[in-house]
């Protein structure tokens, strides 16, 4: 396994774009101490609703041995699978100190698979937040790539928002789901002192929630280091329906790529409907059922029936508004995640519920 640190050093906002290019020509030891350094009893509250717990902040990347991930996962039993997706599966375990974890177990028969797994274990060991699946570990050994997260108890945004065995999602908790996944992106584009990273897979079903509905951003594989350039170049990956139509034609990447995926997100909190409906065929588009909603303030027809009335017709509006700027066509005229917009009418994505309502149109036109 070349091309990946040996000590994947946890810096945060320490770390420097110094730091991360001396990692990046290092190798990997033979082994290294698997041992979390904390007990459950020192571990912090992750997650009230089922009493897990997490460690805080783990000073390197621990290097687990296959045969411990076999251990605690009962041999990957399809009774510990909790996932599927195009690198692999996913399987459930708990540590000796009782640490639950969830181990990503790549296919290595793909050079996507492998840049997805190197990409994983070097990203998230810059990315420490609270709205950010945390790292524990990663083993590499012969045909297996592993990655070990904190497990995060109550599955995806997607299973919650399209499942109809899930309950429904009550607007508050939506709201904070919102404020929650714009913190996580905020700390990637403007607060990792390492540099901006841009996701590129924004979308519900790689955003976990706790049982308190905590979102957590997951899915780091197909993640980018913001150059010194405003936007980048690259081969187009990700998923269709949340693609910014620069990316999508272009390969041109920017911070500005993930705003336009929260966009579609926040449009999905409103509607409970997915990004690309292919069952529906006129209007199966999301944002262009929803773009001339939002220009006549039609917001009933847009929020989610399931809802009925129980939200707040502010916080609803706000939430629109917010989507509908960050779905603009034209990259530059969307907002960043932390910023004041450029007429001062968009406060801090952050804050979703504070957006004034003070502009003379309610909306601005999306840009073709």
């Amino acid at each position: 396994m070349e091309n990946l640190p040996s000590r994947i050093q946890i810096l945060g906002d320490h770390s420097t774009r110094k730091n991360r290019s001396a990692y990046e020509h290092q190798s990997l030891p033979s082994s290294y101490e698997n041992d979390l350094q904390s007990s459950c009893s020192e571990k912090p509250v992750l997650c009230s609703g089922c009493g897990l717990r997490t460690v805080m902040y783990i000073k390197e990347s621990m290097r687990f041995s296959f045969s411990d991930i076999q251990v605690v996962t009962n041999n990957f039993s399809e009774a510990n699978m909790i996932g599927e997706g195009g690198y692999g599966r996913v399987y459930k375990g708990t540590l000796k100190d009782g640490q639950m974890i969830a181990a990503k177990l790549h296919k290595k028969d793909t050079a996507e698979g492998h840049m997805a797994f190197s990409s994983e274990v070097f990203i998230l060991g810059f990315a420490r937040h609270k709205n950010i699946v945390m790292l524990l570990g990663y083993c590499c050994k012969d045909d297996h790539n592993i990655l070990v997260y904190e497990y995060i108890c109550n599955g995806s945004l997607a299973w919650h928002l399209f499942d109809k065995s899930a309950d429904v999602l009550e607007w508050h908790k939506r709201q904070a789901i919102a404020v929650g996944i714009a913190r996580g992106l905020r700390f990637l584009h403007e607060e990792c002192r390492a540099g901006p990273i841009i996701h590129r897979d924004l979308r519900p079903s790689n955003i976990l929630l706790t049982h308190d509905f905590v979102p957590m951003l997951g899915d780091f594989g197909l993640a980018k280091w913001k150059t010194d350039e405003s936007s980048i170049h690259t081969r187009v990956l990700g998923t269709f329906g949340y693609l910014a139509p620069e990316y999508a034609e272009s390969g041109v990447v920017s911070v500005r790529t993930d705003i336009y995926a929260f966009g579609v997100v926040l449009l999905q909190l409103i509607s409970g409907r997915k990004a690309i409906n292919f069952s529906t065929g006129e209007n199966q588009m999301l944002l262009r059922w929803a773009e001339p909603l939002i220009e006549r303030l039609a917001l009933h027809e847009i929020i989610d029936p399931r809802i009925g009335e129980s939200y707040d017709t502010n916080e609803l509006y706000n939430m629109a508004r917010a989507a509908y700027l960050c779905v603009r066509r034209k990259p530059e005229m969307r907002p960043s995640i932390g910023e004041t917009g450029p007429t001062g009418e968009l406060a801090s994505l952050e804050r979703i519920s504070a957006l004034t309502c003070s502009l003379t149109h309610p909306v601005l036109k999306i840009e073709s």
